[in-house]
């Protein structure tokens, strides 16, 4: 009972979420709205992030190798490949230990990776701010200014909260005042 109890307050919190993200954004939600909606589907629809892909730049491509310098997609798959463990041995324990029917046990998997799913997120805009961060640095302020001017015209905006529950790049808006930060940081 407390299960189903919950998955409504998530339904309930994900419509809340929707409905302010159209009132500020004032963009449609489409279908993918409606199938963030319903549990373990929302695990897999993907958020478009883009209206249109971005054009490659030197800074685009100072901040890939950021990436590659600071080895974070080593650093993510082994996050991943750690979330994927402690999940099988979850899904195990709810299936042998507490007789739960192996139906129950994934839903009760997709509530409790919430929290960790936010964590994730979290996790990969630290890392996309340290490659803006190494291609700021190698490029500077001009370049970056630019850049970032070319991703917002490209970017669907999104609110601080919705980006933050849905996509694993922050918005370019808040990229850019990460670096308007640590420039007025080093000017200190």
């Amino acid at each position: 009972m407390l299960l189903y109890i919950l998955l409504c307050l998530e339904i309930a919190l994900r419509v809340a979420i929707e409905v302010r993200e159209r009132r500020l954004t004032q963009l449609r939600g489409g279908v993918f709205a409606v199938l963030r909606l319903i549990p373990l589907i929302n695990d897999i629809v993907p958020l478009p992030e883009n209206r249109r892909e971005p054009q490659k730049s030197q800074f685009v491509e100072k901040h890939e190798e950021g990436h590659r310098v600071l080895r974070h997609s080593i650093l993510r798959n082994l996050m991943k490949v750690a979330f994927l463990m402690v999940a099988v041995w979850f899904l195990a324990a709810m299936v042998t230990r507490w007789n739960v029917s192996f139906f129950e046990s994934i839903l009760w998997l997709h509530l409790v990776a919430i929290p960790f799913r936010y964590l994730f997120n979290w996790y990969c805009w630290t890392q996309e701010f340290e490659a803006d961060a190494y291609a700021f640095k190698e490029l500077g302020k001009q370049k970056a200014k630019a850049a970032m001017q070319e991703l917002a015209e490209c970017e669907i905006p999104y609110t601080k909260l919705f980006a933050s529950i849905y996509r694993e790049h922050p918005t370019v808006a808040l990229r850019s005042q990460r670096m308007l930060k640590k420039v007025i940081n080093s000017r200190q």
